[in-house]
């Protein structure tokens, strides 16, 4: 497949772009705020020097208040975790990638092992990249499956358990961190497609997490596919608990299930997220409305056709239009070619967003100049 031309500013939860400066200022900062301009105007050779000037406004504030040694542990550490993972990610952010999760105790002679290994083969046939925990199990499988060369190990230190696996064990894409939830950020962050195989806790953590960043937007759309063996009822079996004890019982909305797609084939699966970015590339906010960037425009009467199908999503009185890109997407030039469908949106039902994205990805397979 023929790869996106992302940049390393690329935004996972698609809002706007802010000031690098959000914080207000604190009279605890004041008298050593020129100090911090001047050394973050001299250190910052390739930022904004704002950036730097808020992470040490942060650690000021924080040296001035009650804030324990643990704290700031725990602060300095999430912060070297995250920006040693960006630097291991910054060459590849051009390149789609799925995260695949599953049990780390699934031995190689199970079924779920191979399939698997199965899928993760077709996604390096498919162009993609693969990012796993590292471990054994079926994360092992995954990165067998990619080769090292198309693989990432985001490994957890823990005391029993996990181990880096011998395929990325020596590779400059391992990534080892002490917190999960800088390893799970990255997980969500850094990947176009999740693919969960069967597993434990730590799986249906995952599972959930995501499902809930993109439930409530603070993560885009992306393919969420729940991979079971030939034969095997793991992924049939939570889909009854989730339909029986969550949306039977109105703690979830029926859209809420388009986010998820079970399967029991690797071909359905690696098909269902290359379909996925068939015609859809990204989106965007901008104020109330929806930028939707499209990799080939989409012809009026199929537009006409979703605008009535999706005047659910429209604010009142809005209309879907085409277009190029809006003057806010000017820090996206790599993006400018790309055709837009716009509109302005009532934000919150992602479920029906991404039947949306389903619809335009459904588009008739021929090439339209835009009107």
């Amino acid at each position: 497949m023929e790869h996106p031309n992302y940049l390393d500013k690329r935004d996972f939860t698609g809002e706007d772009k802010s000031s690098p400066s959000t914080m207000p200022m604190d009279v605890a900062y004041d008298s050593l705020a020129e100090i911090a301009s001047k050394f973050s105007k001299l250190a910052s050779t390739t930022h904004d020097p704002r950036y730097l000037q808020e992470y040490i406004k942060t650690g000021v504030l924080m040296a001035q208040s009650q804030a324990s040694p643990h704290d700031f542990a725990v602060m300095i550490r999430a912060c070297r975790e995250m920006y040693r993972a960006n630097c291991v990610f910054a060459s590849y952010r051009h390149i789609r990638k799925i995260s695949i999760f599953g049990s780390a105790r699934i031995k190689q002679d199970e079924p779920a092992y191979h399939t698997t290994l199965e899928f993760a083969r077709k996604c390096n046939e498919h162009g993609y990249m693969v990012i796993t925990g590292g471990g054994p199990g079926i994360m092992q499988a995954a990165n067998e499956g990619a080769g090292v060369e198309r693989s990432f190990g985001l490994n957890i230190t823990l005391p029993f358990e996990q181990h880096s696996n011998h395929v990325v064990a020596n590779s400059e894409r391992l990534i080892n961190f002490y917190y999960f939830f800088v390893r799970k950020l990255n997980f969500v962050a850094e990947c176009d497609a999740m693919v969960a195989l069967p597993g434990g806790f730590g799986t249906m953590d995952e599972v959930f997490e995501t499902l809930t960043l993109i439930q409530t937007g603070k993560a885009t759309i992306y393919p969420l596919v729940l991979l079971d063996s030939p034969g095997k009822t793991f992924w049939l079996n939570w889909m009854a608990f989730i339909r029986v004890e969550l949306l039977d019982s109105g703690l979830i909305s029926e859209d809420d299930l388009h986010l998820i797609f079970v399967t029991k084939s690797p071909e359905e699966a690696i098909n269902h997220i290359d379909q996925f970015y068939r015609i859809f590339h990204s989106y965007r906010f901008i104020d109330d409305k929806i930028v939707i960037r499209m990799n080939t425009n989409i012809p009026t009467p199929w537009l006409k056709m979703i605008e009535n199908e999706f005047s659910d999503l429209i604010i009142e009185g809005g209309h879907m239009t085409l277009g190029g890109p809006l003057p806010e997407e000017e820090d996206e030039p790599h993006l400018a070619q790309l055709p837009r469908l716009i509109f302005p949106i009532k934000r919150g039902n992602y479920g029906r967003l991404r039947l949306l994205i389903d619809r335009i990805n459904e588009t008739p397979n021929r090439s339209y100049k835009p009107e």
